[in-house]
Parts: C-alpha cells; sequence; structure tokens
C-alpha cells in the first residue's frame, strides 16, 4: 500500500509514545494488538479492513488486506485510525451507554440528509434479506446480530474507539414498505469524534456491510452499485 511520508510519519510518532502500559488500550480501540519489542507492530482491523502497521527504527510499512480490494475505502480508513490512536493515547475510551440517534448529537440536524441517503441505499438493497444471510457480512465487518424491538434483524459494531453504532432493518409487508434506522453509542459524546467524521464511519459501515452481503451471497445490486455512486 502506497501511503504519504506525512501519514507515515503520524503513524510512526503515535505507535512510538505508545507506552507497554497503555498499549491494550491502543490495540482495542482499532480493534487488534498492539507488540511493543525492537520493532513495535500494530495490527488493525477495520470494517473487515485489516492492517499491520510496523515501526523499526524509525521506518515504517503498511501492509493492508482488504477482502473487497477497494483501495478508496482502505486509503480513508487509515486516516481515520490516526485520528483514532490520538484519541486513544489521550484516554478516550469509553464504557457502553445508551443507543441514540444522530439528531442528539451536537450536529446532528446537519448530518440528516448523509443520514438519509445511507438509509435509503441500505432499504433498497437489503430489500427480501434474511436474518440467516446477513449474519455473515456482519461478522466480516467485525460486527455481530443483535436483538432490536420487531426489527427482522439487526447488527452491531464498534469500528473506532468502541463507539457502537447499531444498524436495524424492518421488510416490508404489502403496502408497507422496508424500512431501516441507524443508532450511535451515546459514549460518542465522551470520546469526542466530531459528527463529519461519525457520517464517515457510518457511510462506510453500511456501505462495507452491503457490498460484503453480495460477495457471500452471490445476489446482485437492485438499483446502486455502491452508495457513493
Amino acid at each position: 500500500m502506497k501511503v504519504k511520508a506525512d501519514t507515515l510519519n503520524k503513524l510512526a510518532s503515535l505507535i512510538n509514545n505508545t507506552h507497554a502500559s497503555s498499549a491494550p488500550l491502543i490495540a482495542r480501540s482499532v480493534n487488534g494488538e498492539l507488540t511493543i519489542d525492537r520493532a513495535r507492530v500494530l495490527k488493525a482491523n477495520v470494517l473487515g479492513v485489516r492492517y499491520e502497521i510496523k515501526v523499526v527504527n524509525g521506518d515504517v510499512d503498511v501492509d493492508v488486506y482488504d477482502p473487497l480490494n477497494r483501495e478508496e475505502d482502505y486509503s480513508r480508513l487509515l486516516l481515520l485510525v490516526i485520528n483514532t490512536l490520538e484519541r486513544a493515547l489521550q484516554g478516550k475510551f469509553v464504557a457502553p451507554k445508551r443507543l441514540i440517534g444522530l439528531m442528539q448529537l451536537a450536529g446532528g440536524q446537519a448530518a440528516r440528509l448523509y443520514e438519509k441517503k445511507a438509509v435509503d441505499f441500505l432499504t433498497i438493497e437489503m430489500d427480501g434479506s434474511t436474518p440467516e444471510e446477513v449474519e455473515k457480512a456482519a461478522e466480516d465487518i467485525g460486527g455481530i446480530m443483535v436483538e432490536h424491538l420487531n426489527a427482522t434483524w439487526s447488527f452491531e459494531v464498534a469500528p473506532l474507539n468502541g463507539v457502537r453504532i447499531r444498524v436495524a432493518f424492518w421488510q416490508g409487508e404489502e403496502e408497507m414498505p422496508s424500512g431501516a434506522s441507524v443508532l450511535v453509542g451515546e459514549e460518542v459524546k465522551e470520546v469526542g469524534i466530531p459528527i463529519e467524521e461519525l457520517i464517515t464511519i457510518i457511510e462506510m459501515t453500511i456501505n462495507r456491510f452491503v457490498l460484503f452481503y453480495r460477495k457471500e451471497t452471490g445476489k446482485q445490486a437492485k438499483l446502486f452499485h455502491s452508495l457513493y455512486l
């Protein structure tokens, strides 16, 4: 993976500044592990993208594996990993709290259109899906299936800093159309993820989930190839 020099320098600085006592917290913030030895190696798993970042004598090497092979995803997520590590080094990793809607967050009103676009994409592309079909896709992005009210299916994932994202889907019946919702853990307020960054994470969560669903089931796009088209 080709990475800009300033990005590599930021990664090296963050990883080198991590004390052994903080290593578990840093690793947990990106769902991975951090080895501190002659070489410092951070392994991260973010929405199904697996990174291995090795720092040796000031040199940084980044290996990436993405089953979807989406360079636009793993390049963007690497920048979010940097933000995540910065927050983790400040001790920003909190216990789960209640689930809330984006409208309950500062700036949530401005994010409403982006949320609606993502939810509409999910609703259209996942119409007719079953819990059995979506479970593997949820696991592929690091999530788990959960119960949510009377939803047909729901999953939860915590891609960065332990902040949870819950996606729920209701299959339509007769004259009632299918629907979906997205909630986040209120811990996002204490962690301090900006609303713009949170929206990006939510969009990528939904898009990659749908793409993994197609990969696992062999099903084709109904209307949109991806959320970004």
